[in-house]
């Protein structure tokens, strides 16, 4: 719980420090970018941290995570100098989306981590290797990572992520089994807001035909409501198999021969779905008793070459990888994902001219594709 409650802390007070900088840098969406403000923070500060200890400019420590802090922290108060004003009656006319966007973080971030509480262990599938690179830059003075399996070399992988994730660890003073599950639970909160805040944002604005941005009349209320509909089914809704796996138990769609005593099941063959086209076990029941029976719910596409050969299609979801609990980047990369998404949309909203943004002086050209 203490673990928890800081890491909950930390990404809070990141995303309200970090808040002045996205508004300044989001002017075309509705919501100002506020549902992004603690994924934009935390990729700013993880990149910044990564960027000084690759080049021998800060440690990996606290130190060198504090001092990378600063920049993004130093940016949002010379935004806050001169738009306070702005700022503060943005915040005072949108208290309901605010509350709305703490609130779904806090329950997603918490739902994620009771879910990961149940089954806590690190010994499956990909987890040891990813716990690996988690440690090993824990243990790491500066980057490229030392690989903790391969003596003398450096991570060759996607590894910033967990850079973020033990950046995270060492500030909280948290082992890395732990910080495992809780940024499984974390990109699970992330991805909640941002995905709610990107149908808002979608609801909110739209463009004339001189392409200026238009905002319509608040109806904040009916936004929301819309908006609540986007983490479900992005996060939780799957692809049904489960109640496939359910009929299939109840024995539904199956006839017995009474000559033979086989079981005949033309539906479940057309369907084609590994396990579910073998009779089912007997006597029939209602709870799926195959041993990993949701694991078929990654791998419903039965793929044939043109010999009739068989090859099994990973067609995961983004529930069935939270539930399995492999922090595998493709996972990591979900909420930034929806980040890039957002910086599209405002630059098609005319938010940025020709993708540019004026920053203390500085005329940057940011692209959405720069965030994979």
């Amino acid at each position: 719980m203490t673990a928890f409650l800081s890491w909950y802390l930390i990404l809070t007070l990141l995303g309200w420090l970090t808040f002045p900088l996205v508004y300044h840098l989001f002017p075309a969406l509705k919501d100002r970018g506020y549902t992004l403000a603690r994924t934009a923070g935390l990729l700013i500060w993880g990149y910044i941290f990564w960027l000084f200890a690759s080049l021998g400019f800060a440690r990996n420590d606290v130190g060198g995570i504090l001092f990378a802090m600063a920049v993004p922290i130093a940016l949002s108060v010379w935004v806050t100098v001169n738009r306070r004003t702005e700022i503060v009656n943005f915040l005072k006319s949108n208290i309901a989306l605010i509350v709305t966007t703490e609130i779904l973080f806090l329950i997603a971030f918490a739902f994620l981590a009771f879910v990961r509480s149940a089954n806590p262990e690190l010994a499956s599938t990909e987890k040891p290797m990813e716990l690996m690179f988690i440690n090993s830059i824990l243990r790491s003075e500066t980057f490229p990572p030392h690989d903790a399996w391969l003596s003398g070399y450096g991570i060759s992988y996607y590894y910033f992520g967990y850079v973020m994730t033990a950046m995270l660890a060492r500030l909280a003073n948290i082992s890395g089994s732990t910080a495992h599950n809780l940024m499984t639970s974390l990109i699970f909160g992330l991805g909640a807001i941002g995905s709610f805040g990107i149908v808002y944002n979608l609801l909110g604005s739209s463009r004339n035909a001189n392409h200026q941005t238009e905002i319509p009349e608040a109806r904040p209320s009916s936004f929301i409501a819309s908006s609540l509909l986007a983490p479900l089914f992005l996060l939780l809704v799957s692809n049904f198999e489960a109640l496939l796996e359910v009929l299939h138990r109840l024995g539904i769609g199956w006839t017995k021969n009474a000559i033979t005593g086989t079981w005949n099941g033309p539906f479940w063959a057309w369907l084609d779905m590994k396990e579910l086209s073998q009779s089912p076990v007997q006597p029939f029941g209602f709870v799926p008793d195959r041993y990993l029976w949701w694991w078929r719910a990654s791998r419903v596409i039965q793929d044939y070459d043109i010999i009739g050969g068989f090859r099994e299609v990973i067609d995961e979801f983004p529930f069935f990888s939270f539930l399995l609990g492999d922090l595998h980047p493709h996972v990591l990369a979900i909420p930034f994902g929806l980040l890039a998404i957002s910086v599209a949309m405002n630059i098609f909203l005319g938010g940025w001219k020709d993708g540019k943004v004026n920053l203390m002086g500085a005329q940057l050209t940011i692209s959405p594709s720069g965030f994979f």
